[in-house]
């Protein structure tokens, strides 16, 4: 019997020749790996995590430590507005505050020639007191949150009755939309602090903080003192201005 032309040769298995020569022309199927190719190694895996976090000093880094504060903020705001009815009330009943403060008037709290600089240095005072309060693990930025708000609402009630609650807005808004916000987020730097202790004692963290993380927060830390800056020149002759030219 003629060997056919697409037998193998004798003493050699099909699986050997299509293993070792696909050009002979043998129609033998082979089974396809499923795996892929083992990658190559990340060089950055080393890298702590932030390292890919967008860049510190760009739209997106802000907007990313700004959403990392945020709740922290609502909270710290939360605390100021919620003790301003307090301060109304201590008015009512007459208790004498700046007395118990050590002060005959409030005109003795502040120098005579108030500047734009004092307004800055007692704002930026208060905003790393804030800050540092996560030492005294929250009690001090607690504390400071709640006297402020009690103020405003001790000095406001006795203005609005007299003034008005326009001259009030007035009064407080133009630089407040700069001040207030930028105070909160201090106590909200002081927050987050705090609650990274937390979760980092219950397992719910990896790290403390990341380098990413720490960046964003000195980030967080410019932008309030210049917005602190601002509204300290806006209160010393926009506001000023404004109340002498609606009210004289």
């Amino acid at each position: 019997m003629t060997d056919r032309p697409d037998d193998p040769p004798d003493g050699e298995s099909a699986t050997e020749l299509a293993d070792t020569d696909d050009d002979v022309g043998w129609s033998f199927d082979r089974e396809e790996s499923t795996e892929s190719p083992a990658e190559p190694a990340d060089p950055t895996e080393t890298e702590p995590p932030g390292h890919d976090d967008p860049p510190t000093l760009s739209w997106d880094g802000f907007a990313l430590a700004w959403r990392e504060h945020s709740r922290y903020t609502a909270f710290a705001a939360a605390l100021f507005l919620l003790s301003i009815p307090l301060g109304v009330a201590l008015w009512e009943v007459g208790f004498d505050l700046f007395g118990a403060m050590g002060f005959d008037s409030p005109s003795e709290m502040f120098p005579d020639d108030i500047t734009a600089l004092f307004i800055f240095l007692n704002n930026t005072r208060a905003f790393f007191v804030f800050v540092l309060g996560a030492l005294t693990g929250g009690i001090l930025t607690t504390i400071g949150l709640v006297f402020n708000g009690v103020l405003v609402g001790y000095v406001v009630t006795p203005a609005a009755a007299q003034e008005g609650y326009g001259f009030v807005l007035l009064a407080l808004l133009p630089h407040g939309v700069l001040e207030l916000p930028a105070l909160f987020v201090g106590a909200a730097i002081a927050y987050r602090f705090l609650a990274n202790i937390v979760l980092l004692v219950f397992d719910r963290r990896d790290h403390f903080y990341t380098r990413g993380e720490l960046k964003r927060t000195g980030l967080l830390v410019a932008v309030s003192v210049v917005a602190l800056a601002i509204a300290a020149v806006v209160e010393m002759h926009v506001t000023t201005w404004l109340l002498d030219l609606v009210y004289g």
